[in-house]
Parts: structure tokens; sequence; C-alpha cells
């Protein structure tokens, strides 16, 4: 009966309907956060491994100042000094490739393309390739070797116990000097966390509507074909909604199931699994969370939350559309849960259990929405059981 009902839900018009959903929602939301091509991206990830390899997990303060001493010189390279000579350079006040390659988002789309070309005027193109190389790497070195002296080694002096945050209040600062004794010190590049922050985000937006896309027509046919009244034609029947309700739970999970596979791709591309137990709090990450997480195990609560979430929409709208006979009426339902979706994504799994948010809302929400589908089914089967068919 439940494998009946599941074929019922999994349709080959329905899972290619998802499956192009699914591609033109990663195109145009999550493609632009996946890093497959080599860049900075990438770049900034093999240095910050490359110090872990040669420091460890976590960087002491004496292995801060070895670090400084062997960080890549700036020195001054054949581009430098045409640009330092450079009469077009000089009126927009770059001296360097690395001032320039720092500046050029003042400059307007014209401007940053004649300065280019004055560059491609005299060097080529593998010339440049490596200037751009070298410079990534300096900025690199730079931004870990600043973030560790201001956030680890607490040189600013701030009252907080970080630059990150301002006018954090006891409790924020109590976390903060938590963080301090322990997790700074690990190595995690910044657009690494974010970059995952924000596939998260759209991620756990399309699970909870790809549960809901799975369920609701579902409950449209089978009220178009007078299921809910055949289903009490016996004894046995009595059961027939509760062996619904587990065909629909089952048919979630598988989609939240294959969701977490591709989620798990995207963070091997992004090398979120490189640094898979670097505390998401490290001196270079930009983001403190109310728990000693490594970027790892934040996912993973993200995720599970997420399949809360989605398990819970999909209990709520099994049982408000348990007796729609059109899809307007059930898309009306359901427009509240997929706005629930966005909200969650946007608002909550964006920077997840961050200092400056409510530090157990996102479990309280999942918990919540998951509780409300429980109870929405248990008083729908109570229902149900004493319903009379005429």
């Amino acid at each position: 009966m439940i494998r009946t009902e599941i074929r019922k839900i999994l349709t080959w018009k329905k899972l290619l309907c998802l499956l192009g959903f699914g591609i033109l929602y990663f195109l145009l939301f999550i493609r632009p956060y996946v890093n497959i091509h080599p860049g900075s991206y990438h770049q900034t990830a093999d240095i910050a491994e490359a110090i872990t390899d040669k420091y460890g997990v976590s960087i002491s303060p004496e292995e801060y100042e070895k670090m400084k001493s062997e960080a890549p010189e700036k020195g001054i390279s054949a581009i430098d000094r045409m640009i330092a000579e450079n009469a077009l350079f000089q009126e927009y006040g770059f001296h360097t490739f690395q001032e320039f390659n720092l500046g050029s988002e003042s400059l307007t789309p014209d401007e940053d393309t004649a300065l280019w070309m004055e560059i491609y005027d005299s060097f080529s193109d593998a010339e440049v390739s490596e200037e751009f190389t070298r410079t990534i790497e300096i900025n690199v070195y730079d931004m870990f070797l600043d973030s560790y002296r201001t956030e680890a080694l607490q040189e600013n002096g701030s009252a907080n116990g970080t630059s990150v945050y301002k006018d954090l209040d006891d409790l924020q600062r109590q976390r903060v000097l938590e963080r301090n004794r322990e997790e700074v010190f690990t190595i995690l590049p910044s657009v690494i966390l974010e970059d995952n922050f924000q596939v998260l985000q759209f991620w756990s937006v399309f699970v909870i509507i790809g549960v809901i896309f799975m369920i609701l027509p579902y409950m449209v046919q089978e009220n178009q074909n007078e299921m809910p009244s055949l289903q009490y034609c016996c004894r046995k029947g009595r059961g027939y909604y509760l062996r619904k309700l587990e065909a629909g739970l089952i048919t979630s999970l598988a989609v939240i199931g294959i969701s977490i596979v591709f989620y798990l791709i995207t963070a091997k591309i992004n090398r979120v699994t490189d640094f898979w137990n670097a505390s998401a709090s490290s001196f270079s990450s930009g983001y403190i969370g109310w728990f000693p997480w490594s970027i790892g195990t934040m996912s993973v609560m993200s995720i599970l939350f997420t399949a809360m979430m989605a398990a819970g929409a999909g209990m709520i709208l099994f049982a408000v559309t348990r007796h729609c006979r059109n899809y307007i009426s059930a898309i009306a339902l359901a427009l509240p849960l997929v706005i629930l979706a966005g909200c969650y994504g946007a608002f909550f799994i964006l920077d997840f259990a961050e200092i400056t948010r409510g530090k157990y809302m996102v479990p309280m929400i999942s918990a919540v929405v998951l509780g409300l589908g429980v109870l929405a089914n248990l008083v729908q089967y109570m229902a149900e059981k004493k319903r009379n068919i005429d």
C-alpha cells in the first residue's frame, strides 16, 4: 500500500519538472556562489591550506611571528615600475599594480579599460597573469596577518574582544571571550564561510519548496479521484490516512536526501570540505557564532534544521490540503509556506547562529514548524477516524 502511494507521488512527470526547476534554480541563485574555475577564491584556499599544513590547525603567537617573517615580499615588479612611471596611472593616484587592483572598483568601466590597455600594451597575458597571482598571494597573506593581529593578539585593545562587531551586550561579549581562548587561533578564509552561507541559504529554500511541490499535486489528485471517500469502504481503510502520510514523509526524506548530496558536491567544489574541522569563529573568518562549532558542524546543523522545516512544511500542507479538489485553492494554501521558506533562508540560515542574532531562533522555528505539522496531522487523523461518509 505504501509503495503504491509513493509511486503516485513520485511520477516521472513530477520528477522531470522538479529536475528542470532545480537546474534553473541552481543557475539563477546557487551557481554564482559555486567556484568552479581557478581564481582568487581557490588561491586563497590554497594559501590557507598550505599554512595549515605547515603550522597546524591552530596557529600560536610564536608561529604567527614565523609566518610573518616567511610571508612573500612585495618587492617591485616590472609592471609596478611601469605603473609608477605612467602619467595616466599617476592621474588616478596608482603607483603599484596592487594599488590599482585594490582601487579599480572606484573607476568607471571606460577608465578601467583604458588603464588595462596601458598594461597590456607593454606586457603579455602570461606576465599579467603572473603579476595577478603574486598580488593575490600578497593580499591574502596581509589579510591573514592583519586579522590575526587584531583578533588573536588583540592589538587594537577592543573592549568587545573583537574588531568584527561593535556594541555587544554582556552575553555576546562573554561568548567572544570564550572564543578568544581557543577557537580564534584556527584559520578559515572568510570567502569560504561566506559562500557556504550563501549556498546553504538558497539550498534550504529549494529543499522546502521541493517537498511542497511533491506533496501538493498528490493531495489534489487524490481528492479529485474521491480517494478520501473510498477509504471508508472497509474497516482497514480507516488507516489509509496514516499510510498516505507515511508515503508523503518518505518522499519528503528522499527529496531532502538527494538535495543533501547536491549540497555536499557544491561543498567539495567550494573547498568547504578542506576546512571541515576549522572553527567557524576563527581569526580570519569575519564571523563569530554562538556555538563553538566548526564550519562542518555548522553546515550539518543547518541541514538538520532545514530538514525539520521541510518535513514540517510538508506535513502542514498534507493536512490543510486534505480536502482540496482544485489546484488554485491548494496553491493559495501552500503560498504562506513558500513565503516562509524564502524568509527562513534569507533571515535565518544566512549567517546562521551569528552572535548578533537570536541564539536559539533557528532551532525554535524549525521545531515549531515540525511540531505544527505533527499536531495538524494528529488532529486531522482523529477527525478522519470519526468521520462518516454518507
